[in-house]
């Protein structure tokens, strides 16, 4: 079977029709300024990830040219074999795109299709006959066609089993924060985070407010972060971590959101991943962490990025989160942006966050409702703002 497309850089739009038809050739239509560009690449890793025996290929075209689009869609049609099934996928790309490929269809003969997202189902754009139930992408297939990878070295992923710890201490702490904020940087600067060195002495006081770093150093040995191994006053003493999971939490400030939204998504979404690095520039060979997402999560073939701030927002995070979002995963991606600060108690005046949030359509995850709610409503909530 051959199925034509148009590239399109939603993920949906260009990986699930293939992913659900299953083809043994695709051939692309795409715009003649990108043929160069890496997302090409990217997208034709994703299809042999999914579809191992399929082939690729890519036909450049000018897609605000109807003559140019109808014109190369016509010399692909009449140099294929007759004797092979083919059908026209509508859609991605431009509207001009879908236009010519209709028509196309109609004058050969060839069945036209496209992706209904919310029934869930390819369909016949003749007839409306349902065709097949959409075969999801993986968030693997996902990572792959928007060029990013696991940053393996960034995060020590918790195991299963730690989770109920993790959450527990993650909540202490964002009762806690500004407390957090000084007993974090206190060991960060304390324990050599490239050694092996386990073990770290607190003095007498650390921070402003004693009984908050009590309860943080507390609930570390409570909840099996860290034990005490000399007790010399109220937190003034010596303590060994765990393991190097434990002691890569503790002298990393933001890691506990992260973490949190990371294990409360994995009960919500198809998948989710932390610590994500996107390869902005071809060929460089370098990883930093100035490319990194927070967490990403799958509902659906439906890409949602997430990004975790243990401050108060500003607009900029928005427009981070926003701007990739739609350039990595393409209008039907989500982007959300998750806090532990009460964003809700700022005001709902135009001028506020929450609102410039909703103008943006990113949509707000206020750690303390995870409290209150069920992982699934705070989380749709939040989505709901991006519609």
């Amino acid at each position: 079977m051959v199925q034509i497309d148009f590239f399109d850089k939603d993920i949906v739009s260009t990986l699930v029709p293939i992913s659900t038809i299953q083809p043994e050739r695709v051939i692309f239509l795409i715009d003649k300024r990108n043929m160069s560009g890496k997302e090409c690449e990217n997208v034709e890793r994703a299809i042999k990830e999914i579809l191992p025996q399929t082939t690729v290929e890519y036909i450049g075209v000018a897609v605000d040219s109807l003559s140019e689009i109808y014109d190369a869609l016509k010399t692909v049609v009449e140099g294929l074999d007759r004797e092979e099934e083919v059908l026209i996928d509508l859609t991605g790309g431009t509207e001009l795109m879908s236009a010519c490929g209709y028509r196309i269809a109609k004058e050969y003969d060839i069945l036209p299709i496209y992706v209904d997202v919310r029934r869930e189902y390819v369909i016949n754009a003749d007839t409306g006959e349902i065709i097949h139930p959409v075969k999801h992408i993986s968030l693997e297939s996902c990572l792959t066609a928007i060029g990013a990878k696991r940053l393996k070295d960034s995060h020590d992923l918790p195991k299963r089993e730690d989770f109920g710890n993790i959450l527990a201490m993650s909540e202490i702490i964002f009762s806690n924060v500004v407390s957090w904020q000084e007993l974090c940087q206190y060991i960060a600067n304390t324990v050599s985070t490239s050694s092996n060195q386990m073990k770290v002495k607190l003095p007498e006081k650390v921070g402003k407010n004693q009984r908050a770093i009590c309860r943080l150093v507390n609930g570390f040995m409570e909840y099996g972060f860290w034990k005490r191994l000399s007790n010399e006053g109220e937190i003034k003493g010596e303590y060994q971590f765990a393991d190097k999971k434990a002691k890569s939490y503790m002298t990393t400030f933001g890691t506990w959101l992260e973490l949190y939204i990371y294990i409360k998504a994995l009960d919500v979404f198809d998948e989710a991943a932390m610590g994500v690095v996107i390869d902005w520039y071809e060929g460089d060979n370098i990883d930093t962490q100035d490319n990194e997402i927070d967490v990403i999560a799958m509902r659906r073939s439906i890409p949602i990025f997430i990004s975790c701030k243990m401050r108060k927002p500003v607009s900029g995070d928005l427009y981070e989160v926003g701007f990739v979002a739609s350039r990595l995963g393409g209008a039907r991606a989500k982007a959300l942006l998750a806090t532990t600060y009460p964003v809700k108690e700022m005001g709902i005046s135009p001028k506020r966050m929450f609102q410039r949030m909703k103008k943006f359509k990113v949509g707000l995850i206020e750690a303390e409702r995870f409290k209150e709610l069920p992982p699934a409503d705070v989380f749709n909530q939040g989505i709901q703002m991006t519609d």
